[in-house]
């Protein structure tokens, strides 16, 4: 098979030089990007899926998900940071459900153009808050952090919780460190779920509360080195006030 293609540092850079000016704004209005195929560069142990942009449902980011990570299961955490893959996958590979799950420029109703490509579309930098937030990047790293192998046959169901609503992996998660912390992750994905009823009523509202308790723990203790049951342990001394909201 293939392997996977990644752009040249100097091109991405480029290309976002480019948009700035305004001078290729009119490429991401078309059905197909174009670029200088002589600037990129082979991901010797990463495999190409050439058939997963007909597989993904701009409609539902958490099936989305689910299919770019197990298409690129194999990405190490440092590959995952690149923004040379995620740019290539944006404007390649991955290009006719970018136009239409971030459709602004190419259906013309964007007010910003260029600030709306390089929000969606490339990485300003590898910081964990930029990597979720980025149209694919973002999905991937969702799922990696959230996917649970003890779970056997459902091990996306936390996932599931995660994708529940937009902003909670981009905006709440993302926003603080603990969102880089796999275990941290899953340990407020199965208090959620495990705690039903708390969250029938202003999901964000207290996803944000509990995301932003437990940053203010990891600002006084090393919360790399704590477990799931750390994090559920410190939110279940929340749920009186939870339940208050």
């Amino acid at each position: 098979m293939a392997k996977q293609l990644v752009f040249k540092d100097k091109y991405v850079q480029k290309l976002k030089g480019n948009l700035i000016s305004g001078s290729s704004l009119a490429f991401y209005r078309s059905n197909e990007f174009i670029y200088d195929k002589k600037e990129v560069l082979m991901m010797p142990n990463i495999e190409a899926s050439p058939d997963l942009a007909n597989r993904l449902d701009f409609e539902d980011d958490f099936k989305t998900a689910v299919l770019i990570y197990e298409a690129f299961e194999k990405l190490e955490p440092i590959q995952a940071a690149d923004e040379r893959l995620w740019a290539y996958l944006a404007l390649v590979d991955l290009y006719p459900y970018m136009i239409k799950r971030w459709r602004g420029v190419y259906d013309g109703s964007a007010k910003n153009e260029a600030e709306y490509i390089l929000e969606h579309w490339f990485l300003s930098s590898s910081a964990q808050s930029n990597l979720l937030r980025h149209a694919l990047a973002g999905l991937w790293w969702s799922v990696f952090l959230s996917v649970d192998q003890s779970r056997g046959k459902n091990k996306y169901e936390l996932t599931e919780i995660l994708f529940r609503q937009l902003d909670f992996p981009t905006r709440t998660l993302g926003t603080y460190k603990l969102g880089r912390h796999r275990e941290a992750v899953i340990g407020i994905l199965e208090f959620i779920q495990e705690n039903e009823n708390l969250f029938k009523t202003k999901f964000e509202y207290k996803t944000r509360f509990i995301t932003k308790h437990l940053n203010v723990i990891g600002g006084v203790k090393p919360i790399t080195y704590y477990d799931r049951h750390f994090f559920k342990s410190e939110l279940e001394k929340l749920s009186a006030r939870i339940a208050e909201f």
